[in-house]
C-alpha cells in the first residue's frame, strides 16, 4: 500500500514533518501490514503497527478511512531543548492553575495560613504529575503523529495517536 499524497511542514522550532497521506478502503485493510513510508527509516515497524492499532480503534467497518501520518526529521538539540523548555512552563502553569484556587478555598474555609501552604503544596504535587505525564525529548527523536478519520454511521469520526522514536 503506497500513499496517494506525500508532502512536507515545517512546524514550530523549524522542525521539519513528511506527511503521507492515503485512503483505506474496507477491501485493502488487511494490507495496511504491507505500508510503504519511505522517510521512516529506523521504527517503521512500530509506526505501521500504531496505524494498524489506530485503523482498528476506528472501527470503519464498511467505510473508507482517510489516514495521516507525519514524521518528523531527527531533533537537532536545540530543537529539543525548545519542547523542554515548553515541557516545563505548561507544567508550571498547571501548578499554579490548581494550587492557587484550592489554597485559597483551604484557606477561606480554615481561616487560616494553613490553607496558602495547602495550595503550595496542591501546586508542587500537580506540577510534579504534570511533568511525568509529558515527555522528555532528546536529540535525535523522531516525533510521528496519526490521524484518521471516517465518514457516514453515526457521523463524522476521528482519532489520533503520537508516538515518540
Amino acid at each position: 500500500m503506497q500513499a496517494q499524497r506525500t508532502y512536507q511542514v515545517v512546524a514550530h522550532h523549524a522542525i521539519v514533518f513528511d506527511v503521507s497521506e492515503f485512503i483505506i478502503q474496507p477491501r485493502t485493510c488487511c494490507q495496511l501490514r504491507q505500508l510503504g513510508l519511505p522517510f521512516v527509516h529506523r521504527g517503521h515497524y512500530q509506526v505501521v503497527e500504531k496505524v494498524v492499532e489506530l485503523y482498528e480503534r476506528m472501527q470503519a467497518g464498511d467505510r473508507s478511512c482517510q489516514m495521516r501520518v507525519a514524521v518528523s526529521r531527527p531533533l537537532t538539540r536545540e530543537q529539543g531543548d525548545h519542547l523542554n523548555q515548553q515541557r516545563h512552563i505548561i507544567s508550571g502553569l498547571v501548578g499554579g492553575a490548581v494550587g492557587k484556587p484550592s489554597g485559597a478555598a483551604v484557606g477561606f474555609l480554615g481561616g487560616n495560613p494553613a490553607g496558602v501552604m495547602a495550595g503550595f503544596a496542591v501546586a508542587g504535587a500537580v506540577t510534579w504529575l504534570a511533568q511525568k505525564s509529558i515527555p522528555t525529548f532528546h536529540a535525535g527523536d523522531m516525533l510521528v503523529s496519526l490521524f484518521a478519520k471516517v465518514d457516514g454511521g453515526i457521523g463524522p469520526q476521528s482519532s489520533s495517536l503520537m508516538l515518540i522514536i
